[in-house]
């Protein structure tokens, strides 16, 4: 399976792979909990429409401050909760792509 970023680049993953880096950022997403829906026993894919964007973003490479923006607005407009600053998040998520994902 070949996923074209929007800056242009093509990461090549088989299935398997594909499945498991977005349960690999799923898990991210909802160890880090912003708003404590998955404390309060939500469904595992409760963060699912921050899952998406927020692999294109680490694939493009954005950088922290565009990624912050997204997660302030996706959280406050989204889910009608403004959350904290998630530049530690966004950091860690950026590390774990970058030692993991990246090609």
């Amino acid at each position: 399976m070949t996923n074209t970023s929007s800056a242009g680049r093509s990461v090549s993953l088989t299935k398997a792979e594909s499945r498991k880096r977005w349960a690999e950022l799923r898990a991210l997403v909802n160890k880090w909990d912003p708003i404590g829906l998955i404390e309060a026993c939500a469904p595992e894919d409760e963060y699912e429409c921050i899952v998406g964007p927020l692999m294109r973003m680490l694939e493009d490479r954005s950088s922290q401050e565009t990624i912050n923006s997204f997660l302030s607005k996706e959280f406050d407009e989204h889910f009608g909760v403004p959350i904290g600053d998630p530049s530690d998040f966004v950091r860690s998520a950026a590390a774990w792509y970058a030692a993991t994902w990246a090609r």
